[in-house]
């Protein structure tokens, strides 16, 4: 059974994976790109990314801009990116921001049901070289700004 769920998510694994790809790629292409002197390239690329831009870069192309499900790889799941918007209702009033943060890094979630849906933030931050308390700083923020969003 799980050798059949693993063939089944293949073909779409590799699609999301290359979109993937593609917004990193497009991502360090336009980083630090401005008008101007090179002092005010230097000046934001020294300054640590808002909560929002971390959503945008790590969650937008799922989740979309709004965080209600509508990123532009939406369409290449089977099942739809879950609406961010509306998990404090659906947990009766209570933003779960702890489970929030884990889904966000990953790592501790269970796969024994098969290949996960959202990527695993937490191995691919510590690829591009953040430390454990970044990769915590970092799902706590995105978190934070995902609470900030609730309808």
């Amino acid at each position: 059974m799980l050798q059949a769920s693993s063939r089944r998510h293949r073909p779409c694994a590799k699609r999301l994976l290359s979109g993937l790809a593609a917004a990193l790629i497009l991502s360090a292409l336009t980083s630090g790109c401005s008008e101007g002197t090179g002092e005010e390239t230097i000046a934001r690329s020294a300054a640590p990314p808002t909560s929002r831009e971390m959503f945008i870069n790590d969650c937008a192309s799922c989740h979309g801009v709004d965080g209600s499900g509508n990123g532009p790889l939406a369409a290449e799941f089977k099942v739809a990116p879950p609406n961010l918007r509306l998990l404090k209702q659906a947990n009766n009033g209570r933003f779960p921001s702890r489970d929030v943060q884990l889904s966000i890094d990953g790592r501790a979630m269970p796969r024994a049901h098969g290949l996960p849906d959202m990527p695993v933030w937490g191995r691919q931050w510590i690829r591009m070289g953040l430390e454990e308390a970044e990769i915590k700083a970092r799902a706590i923020s995105i978190a934070s700004y995902v609470s900030s969003i609730q309808d």
